[in-house]
């Protein structure tokens, strides 16, 4: 019995510092590149109305623009599905343990079976998503503009069929797509070629 167990737990092992080695966790240097670009314009004013004209043009609502720090905070709301599997699987466990009950107790029960329900059709909804953006724009060197872009993912609690904002949402991220980055320095740099 205790070689079976210590096979188990050597291939468990084994299987985790394979994952963990296939896994390649970006490093907060490359982090930084990603979201960082360096445009050849010495105007910094300039490059912040193309920043914000490119965050409008992405329905973006512009919170608080900052010129002499440099700063820009954007917000987008959106709805997308999301659903949490173990929350709507524990909620199915307890929906199913309260309709039994309800069962054998002739129906008496019954009320019980209201709130799992309800959390149940609240997961199956479509959740609003927050989409918060911090922008740096400061000057780089003597002719260039640095451009530092985060995004930011919050996905927010349904009640009953209608979203709410709680202090803390079900789930927050920061983004790591490097396309979306790519495409909006693009987008932004488009914008200065107007001008």
């Amino acid at each position: 019995m205790k070689k079976l167990i210590s096979i188990i737990l050597s291939i468990i092992i084994i299987n985790l510092s394979i994952l963990c080695a296939d896994s390649k966790v970006p490093t907060p240097f490359q982090h930084r590149q990603l979201e960082t670009a360096i445009y050849d314009n010495p105007d910094v004013e300039q490059v912040m109305m193309a920043v914000v004209s490119t965050l409008q043009d992405s329905d973006f609502v512009i919170k608080e623009f900052e010129p002499e720090l440099g700063h820009i905070r954007a917000t987008k709301l959106f709805k997308r599905r999301y659903i949490n599997k173990g929350r709507f699987a524990g909620q199915s466990i307890l929906l199913a343990a309260a309709t039994s009950y309800a069962v054998f107790t002739w129906g008496s029960t019954a009320a019980y079976t209201y709130k799992p329900a309800r959390k149940i059709t609240d997961e199956l909804h479509a959740k609003n998503i927050v989409v918060d953006t911090n922008v740096n724009v400061q000057k780089f060197g003597n002719n260039k503009t640095k451009v530092r872009i985060l995004f930011v993912e919050k996905i927010l609690q349904n009640a009953e069929g209608f979203s709410y904002t709680k202090q803390a949402p079900l789930r927050a991220f920061r983004i790591y797509n490097s396309e979306l980055y790519q495409e909006f320095f693009k987008q932004v740099w488009a914008k200065l070629g107007e001008n």
